[in-house]
């Protein structure tokens, strides 16, 4: 966040250069040819998120991209239309001929449409222009589609990002690290289909003259002084002692490496207590929150399935058939891959010492990381989707391993959602159960072909996970259902030991899910929520208004007063507020939250709640869309709160001065001095 913050602060001091920035990455991207090469809509739609953020304005951002569009194919149009045939003669047509040949066959298809459709079709868009000067379109006609296109072009890829960094925009006053996860998110799914897409394409065209090459030099007789000897032996005996699956192979050594190397970084955070540790808590907070009836069944039932008496059947079942069908070695791979995987968890249960999130098991399996249920899930079905992908083509096999991820995915995330395990232990069974089935399955490919049968495995599965996992689902669905009943441990302190000094034991900032500290967590209250809601309303504090179809809509006008607009939520720990209350002085307004704090005070064991009170005004990004946003200062909404409870509830004011923020909120600090308020109602 803090690079992004930087990035926009240049942003911000260098605006002429940005903008000039935008019209020449415009004009490149309409360029004949370097458009080719110029990720140019990816760009534009990442302006717009930076309009968004105030740091550029929208109008000239638009003017500046149109007006670039329009004089790169302005000036490719051009190219085509002074040199015509001799185009062709031109580098890169002279050696790629078919890219002219393809731009003439869709000109002559849709005409002067051609020019409008090409500028949202990424293979013909830089070569349109040229084609339709070569081909002698008027210059009047094609300067009016140009025009019209380029319009539509800034339109469809600039708004996009705009309300898309609006969207981050909003979800960062929920979380800042919720908002930094959707842009990541967001980046990282298009990337890794984008390089899914790019990587398969380049294999199929350059894979078999790669390998041949690799093959020739790993090997071509060499000397014993040739330092490269051991790593020409590693790559002859990984790819080419059998031949047939190299890309197999070459699949599951890159997996091997990723999953390793994740492995290592979950177990680095898990050991040094890192922000991953404290999203464990945040993350299971959240999740339990979600609970419902319904979802309790599903996961459930979900859990049974992937649990050790379906995983023992499947185990067993799987080795029969491998050993009455004669496939010995894959019988013996399979038996020594699930063993050695159940093994390694109860290995690393007891070496880590990870206590889960609840006490409800017993020996190894009382120790979280890593998740036994993800990882075997990820062995069993893994490996055996490596016995079936040996003799099946290319899209059966990325099918199988699809599968194998929806099921561990679906497997982990039943154990997050019943409380049973942190997100490290999920995450580090994922990367362990994918290293040692990578490991195997290399083994076991580099050995002798040995044909597996592949429908009898299939409906043996099948088979196994009706008969055997409906009896058990049936069988102790009930009994599980109160066995993973959602936990609840409530810590209870006396009143004078939390005013004395236990307050400070509660957290002094709220947590977003990324496991990150964000605003001052700046009251305390022991007392029912509901009493401290009637007073305060009493007193002129309201609920907010209902987030309703018009209530959304408001934040599209610009003269939405802000007591209409909605206000929205924030999580803390995972959880969602208990108490919200608004209060509106003139422009502003201030906002009243409360979190439970499993913690009771006194004898009457009253509950305690964390809250905050912030300052809110409007704001607008990019003129588009209007929010109420946190001011950054705490002390006056503070001294708001003080006042209206004075003299019916008992108030303390305290201080953690070790605690206290101050700073510029322009540059994302926040203005505290560390003043917290204790509130006790009468019974506490």
């Amino acid at each position: 966040m803090q690079f992004f913050n930087e990035i926009l602060s240049f942003i911000t001091h260098h605006a002429g250069l940005t903008y000039g920035a935008i019209f020449f990455i415009s004009l490149s991207e309409s360029l004949a040819l370097v458009g080719l090469l110029v990720p140019g809509t990816v760009i534009m739609f990442g302006v717009g998120a930076v309009v968004a953020t105030g740091s550029l304005r929208l109008l000239p951002v638009l003017l500046l991209a149109m007006a670039g569009a329009v004089a790169g194919d302005g000036f490719s149009y051009w190219l085509g239309h002074h040199y015509r045939e001799r185009m062709k003669k031109f580098w890169p047509f002279s050696r790629y001929p078919d890219m002219l040949i393809k731009g003439e066959a869709f000109f002559h298809r849709h005409g002067g449409k051609s020019v409008l459709l090409g500028r949202f079709l990424g293979p013909v868009r830089p070569v349109i222009p040229v084609v339709a000067g070569m081909l002698g379109m008027g210059p009047v006609h094609f300067s009016v589609v140009n025009v019209l296109s380029a319009f539509g072009w800034a339109l469809v890829y600039i708004l996009p990002g705009v309300f898309f960094g609006a969207s981050l925009a909003v979800a960062g006053t929920v979380s800042t690290r919720l908002s930094a996860l959707i842009l990541i998110l967001a980046a990282g799914i298009w990337s890794f289909i984008w390089v899914c897409r790019k990587t398969v394409s380049l294999f199929e065209r350059k894979g078999p003259t790669w390998f041949a090459g690799l093959k020739h030099w790993a090997t071509k007789a060499a000397s014993a002084q040739d330092s490269a000897l051991p790593i020409k032996r590693f790559f002859s005996f990984l790819f080419f002692r059998k031949q047939g699956e190299e890309l197999l192979v070459a699949f599951l050594a890159l997996l091997l490496f990723a999953a390793g190397w994740g492995f290592l970084g979950v177990l680095q955070d898990v050991l040094a207590k890192d922000p991953l540790v404290v999203a464990d808590q945040a993350v299971y907070n959240f999740l339990q929150s979600l609970r419902t009836p319904w979802g309790d069944n599903v996961f459930v039932a979900v859990t049974e399935l992937g649990g050790s008496v379906v995983n023992i059947s499947l185990i067993c079942s799987v080795l029969l058939v491998l050993l009455v069908k004669r496939c010995p070695r894959a019988a013996g791979f399979w038996a020594l891959t699930t063993v050695g995987g159940a093994a390694g968890v109860i290995l690393l249960k007891w070496a880590i010492h990870l206590p889960r999130p609840v006490s409800i098991y017993h020996g190894a399996s009382a120790y979280g990381f890593p998740s036994g249920y993800t990882t075997m899930s990820v062995v069993l079905y893994g490996f055996l989707a490596i016995l079936l992908a040996r003799e099946l083509s290319g899209a059966w096999r990325w099918g199988l391993f699809s599968s194998v991820i929806s099921i561990s995915f679906i497997v982990g995330l039943s154990r997050l959602y019943l409380g049973v395990h942190w997100l490290s232990d999920v995450l580090g069974g994922y990367f362990i159960g994918t290293s040692w089935a990578a490991i195997m399955g290399i083994s076991y490919l580099k050995g002798a072909n040995q044909s597996t049968p592949r429908r009898l495995l299939g409906v043996t599965v099948v088979f196994v996970f009706i008969i055997v996992g409906g009896w058990h689902v049936t069988r102790h669905h009930e009994s599980d259902l109160v066995f993973y009943a959602p936990h609840r441990t409530v810590k209870t302190v006396s009143t004078d030991a939390w005013l004395a000094d236990d307050w400070r034991n509660l957290p002094a900032r709220r947590i977003d899910l990324g496991g990150e500290a964000e605003q001052p967590l700046t009251v305390q209250w022991a007392g029912s929520r509901e009493v401290l809601s009637r007073f305060l309303s009493a007193k002129g504090w309201q609920q907010p208004p209902a987030l309703t179809l018009q209530c959304f809509f408001g934040i599209f006008a610009s003269d939405t007063p802000i007591e209409a607009l909605p206000v929205l939520p924030q999580l803390h720990d995972g959880r969602k507020e208990d108490l919200v209350l608004v209060h509106v002085i003139q422009d502003k307004r201030l906002v009243l939250r409360l979190w439970p704090s499993d913690t009771d005070i006194g004898r009457t064991e009253t509950p305690l709640f964390l809250g905050t009170v912030e300052e809110q005004r409007r704001h607008q990004f990019a003129n588009l869309i209007t929010t109420a946003r946190d001011s950054g200062v705490y002390e006056r909404p503070l001294d708001a709160l003080k006042k209206s409870l004075d003299g019916r509830f008992s108030v303390t004011k305290a201080r953690r001065a070790k605690d206290r923020i101050s700073g510029d909120r322009k540059h994302g600090q926040l203005l505290w001095r560390g003043d917290v308020l204790l509130i006790t109602s009468n019974n506490a």
